[in-house]
């Protein structure tokens, strides 16, 4: 035996070890009888096969041959293990043994001569195989009385002292007799993997049992009928908590805080609640039911688990939006307003502001009126100021908008050289885009040549 044929017999062994250690799955085993054909490969000669008997007549002195049509099969006996991997694959390992005579070439004329001719003469040998199948049913056992299939897989062979390999694929068919028996019908075609054998049938039918190792029924053990350990009227065998009273609508367990949810899903049993906290409240209403709630009581974020954002000015602004949050101040978003006259101030030195035409040159005539500003901005360091500058629409917004955001910096640059702090000052062009008067007429044109100057007391 090589090396290759141990380690496929080892193989074999080891599957076959494998697949009946399990107790999960259905299993089977079984008894089959059938026949071998080396004589219907070797000539074509599949179901009618000739057989020849030559005897000598007295009578005319010569031989007398006669031809009759047999099989011939050699009788086989095969022994079987099933494993039902799932409804569609089986695993099947298989025992055969015959007593044949094996041809010794693919086209073996001794052989062919030997089976044709009645003859005393016989070359007949223990012939067994071991095999590992892969079976493909076609349609699943447990759901079909009839249930064919494909398979495939690998065998070794002895013949004499000589050990092989050999392909088998064929058909079969399971026809369920009873819940656990079936008749089994295949035909195999066996493909030689080396010279030590021949391509050859096999024909079998048999029966299989199958069965689940360890698989035992349940046994019901009776319950008396009318035992009620908790007496809330739902007798034990019905009772989900049978040692507590409960209620009907619970299968028989309590729901102490009366809120619809049983005591044993209830993770708030003693207190009533929701369904989509498991039985617990939520006092505030936040979503955050109270057990995980910092401020059960007072309706709250997430983000601060469940309590109010702070609000360190106690404005009603929460801190996280609100623009001065350390000053107290119900309007401007937490800040105090700023001062209308301060306002008036400053809008009427904004009007006062000129340049050179077509220029970002301040004309000098526009210090005083920036110089007021700058004193407004230096009394109250908390101000801020944003700078606007607008144009007329003579000419176009590419020539507008450069030009009105250089004019809008370079009243920023002045208030910066006069000592206001460049942090407090933003500086904006807008061309022509924000009219305040029609563009129609030279009083308009010249009320929209302007600079705005808006003062706010939060940063940004």
């Amino acid at each position: 035996m090589n090396k290759f044929h141990k380690s496929l017999l080892a193989a074999l062994a080891l599957s076959f070890a494998g697949f009946n250690a399990s107790a999960q799955h259905l299993q089977g085993v079984g008894i089959h009888f059938g026949g071998t054909d080396f004589y219907g490969p070797q000539t074509g000669n599949y179901f009618s096969n000739p057989l020849y008997r030559i005897s000598y007549n007295p009578e005319t002195g010569k031989d007398d041959t006669n031809k009759r049509n047999v099989f011939h099969w050699n009788p086989t006996v095969r022994v079987s293990y099933w494993y039902q991997l799932n409804r569609w694959i089986d695993l099947n390992a298989g025992l055969n043994v015959s007593n044949l005579d094996l041809p010794m070439a693919k086209k073996d004329s001794a052989f062919i001569n030997r089976k044709m001719f009645d003859s005393s003469t016989r070359n007949n040998y223990f012939f067994g195989s071991l095999d590992l199948r892969v079976n493909f049913n076609l349609l699943p056992r447990d759901r079909s009385a009839v249930s064919p299939y494909l398979f495939a897989g690998v065998s070794v062979t002895q013949y004499r002292k000589d050990f092989g390999a050999l392909l088998p694929v064929g058909v079969g068919l399971n026809v369920r007799l009873a819940k656990s028996l079936s008749l089994n019908l295949e035909s195999a075609y066996k493909i030689p993997l080396g010279d030590q054998n021949q391509t050859h049938l096999q024909h079998m039918a048999g029966i299989v049992y199958w069965f689940k190792p360890g698989y035992k029924a349940p046994v019901m053990i009776p319950t008396p009928p009318f035992v009620d350990t908790d007496r809330d009227g739902i007798v034990d065998s019905l009772d989900e908590c049978p040692t507590i009273a409960g209620l009907p609508d619970f299968n028989g367990c309590p729901d102490t805080d009366g809120d619809g949810i049983p005591d044993q899903k209830d993770e708030c049993p003693l207190v009533p609640g929701l369904a989509q906290f498991k039985g617990c409240p939520d006092s505030d209403g936040d979503g955050i039911p109270d057990q995980k709630d910092k401020c059960p009581y007072v309706a709250g974020l997430p983000l601060y688990n469940g309590c109010p954002p702070p609000d360190r000015d106690g404005d009603g602004f929460p801190d996280d939006v609100d623009r001065c949050p350390d000053q107290y101040s119900k309007t401007n978003g937490g800040c105090p307003e700023v001062a209308v006259e301060v306002i008036d101030r400053v809008s009427k030195a904004a009007k006062a502001i000129f340049f050179e035409p077509n220029k970002a040159t301040l004309k000098k005539v526009s210090y005083k009126p920036l110089n007021d500003v700058v004193e407004v901005l230096k009394a109250d360091p908390s101000l801020y100021a944003d700078i606007e500058g607008h144009t007329d629409n003579s000419g176009n917004d590419d020539i507008n908008i450069p030009l009105s955001r250089e004019r809008a910096e370079a009243v920023r640059n002045y208030f910066v050289s006069q000592g206001v702090d460049a942090g407090r000052l933003t500086a904006e062009g807008f061309g022509s885009t924000q009219p305040i008067a029609t563009n129609e007429t030279a009083v308009g044109k010249a009320a929209n040549r302007r600079t705005v100057i808006k003062l706010r007391n939060f940063a940004k």
